[in-house]
């Protein structure tokens, strides 16, 4: 087939002079505006990535520039001084001695000789009657 009698040549080339005909030059003022929009997004764009560079930045300084707190050693403590959830039992004192008492001794330190380090009887206790707004009391008397 030769090239003048291919009809989907005869169709590119109406095509392409009613494409011609329909040309109209933009306005310069118009060509303009784009390329200050397009100006304005590449500015907006470069200043939005260096601020969340410079943020970035400044964020990672901060977390490095703290000292770690200290660790421990990863084995268990020396027995010469034990860890505070692992203290030795109170000892009960004599009625009379000076040394110091924790809350756990007091019964038994302020007990008379030859009684036990349990009390005999519980404490007798008093409730009030419980209120919806009023926190509940509870009152105990010596035995």
């Amino acid at each position: 087939m030769s090239e003048s009698q291919d009809p989907l040549r005869s169709l590119f080339h109406e095509a392409a002079e009613a494409g011609r005909d329909g040309v109209v030059t933009a306005p310069a003022g118009e060509i303009a505006a784009r390329g200050r929009r397009a100006r304005r997004r590449r500015v907006v764009a470069v200043v939005s990535v260096v601020c969340l560079a410079f943020g970035g930045g400044a964020a990672t300084v901060a977390l490095l520039s703290r000292t770690p707190a200290p660790v421990g050693p990863a084995g268990p403590p020396p027995p010469a001084r034990p860890s505070p959830d692992r203290q030795p039992a109170p000892v009960a004192t004599a009625p009379g001695s000076t040394s110091a008492t924790t809350p756990e001794s007091t019964v038994s330190a302020s007990a008379p000789p030859g009684s036990t380090d349990t009390p005999s009887a519980p404490p007798k206790t008093t409730a009030t009657a419980p209120s919806s707004d009023a926190p509940r009391e509870t009152v105990t008397e010596p035995p």
